[in-house]
């Protein structure tokens, strides 16, 4: 109908408006809908370039970062490349659990043909599968157009909310996503949280036994396996960083810590494309590099950067 109408008023079929058997209301009801679709998708796409380029996916960087928030504020992108001479992908969002992380990646190998290198930030609490959010598959949304992508929201989200977004793209887009979108266009990757941990605080948390507690999920980490095996195949080789967490909860978690620290040395020996860069010592003890108990802040992203570039230079020395 909606072709019909147009063609008719260029001239290449009756003119519906001669047609008074044509309701007036309907063409402009049929209008209305065509521009607004028009400018949804026009607003959706250039939103969905911002983020491609915030994340640099379709960039063709070799190295890629992936993680959630810890990595984010703990590794400083435009001195990563200033200082190895190569683009570098920073894909990581708050909240990302394994699987998450896990579809990152599918992303970033089917967008990214020269990707060579995975930096994945791990920690002690990353196969708990409590406190990373629910439904985080939402930050998704942007790239559902991706067969994969919508696959993987459509086990996760209602029939409801999966039609509307996947028939209104700006919808797609949350005000983290936006900013996102024009932090890309921008350039501007600083995500810094400025401050220094309350210790007093955290203090209190422990004793008070209401820190956030390490509970391992066995499906998590067989999702993590499963990613590092993507890897393999895929012919990229795996940096797992920990970016330090404070050395009161670490301690405050028990020998379920020490397990896990453990468990991503013991990846080395098992996948002979991964090394583990562990940070936890000295900086974990420097109380001052911290904004909370698990992050960075601007001093401790500086220190835990330039001690990541020595060792990729060393990395990257042995490859070539």
């Amino acid at each position: 109908m909606l072709l019909y109408i147009f063609s008719s008023d260029m001239g290449f079929g009756k003119d519906i408006r001669a047609d008074k058997n044509f309701p007036r209301t309907v063409r402009i009801i049929v209008l209305f809908i065509f521009t607004f679709f028009l400018i949804d998708m026009i607003i959706g796409t250039i939103l969905t370039e911002g983020l491609d380029r915030y994340y640099g996916l379709g960039s063709n960087a070799p190295l890629a970062l992936v993680g959630h928030s810890q990595t984010m504020l703990g590794i400083d992108k435009v001195i990563l490349e200033k200082e190895l001479g190569l683009k570098v992908a920073k894909y990581t969002r708050e909240g990302v659990n394994v699987a998450d992380r896990q579809m990152m990646i599918k992303q970033l190998l089917s967008d990214n043909k020269e990707l060579t290198y995975v930096i994945y930030g791990v920690d002690s609490w990353l196969f708990t599968g409590e406190g990373l959010s629910k439904n985080s598959y939402a930050l998704f949304y942007p790239f559902m157009d991706d067969p994969v992508i919508r696959a993987y929201i459509k086990k996760h989200a209602s029939l409801s909310e999966f039609l509307t977004h996947r028939l209104v793209k700006t919808t797609r887009f949350n005000e983290q996503l936006i900013s996102g979108s024009f932090r890309g266009y921008l350039g501007n990757w600083s995500n810094l949280k400025y401050g220094h941990v309350n210790i007093q605080r955290l203090k209190e948390s422990i004793k008070n036994n209401t820190f956030r507690k390490i509970n391992t999920n066995s499906a998590n980490i067989n999702i993590f396996i499963n990613t590092l095996d993507v890897l393999k195949v895929s012919g990229v080789k795996v940096i797992l960083v920990y970016i330090p967490t404070i050395d009161l909860l670490n301690e405050a978690a028990g020998p379920e810590f020490d397990r896990s620290i453990q468990f991503f040395q013991s990846m080395e020996i098992k996948f002979d494309n991964v090394i583990f860069l562990n940070y936890l010592e000295p900086y974990a003890h420097n109380h001052n590099l911290f904004y909370d108990p698990i992050h960075l802040n601007p001093e401790g992203q500086l220190e835990i950067t330039y001690q990541l570039i020595k060792d990729l230079k060393k990395h990257f020395n042995a490859d070539y």
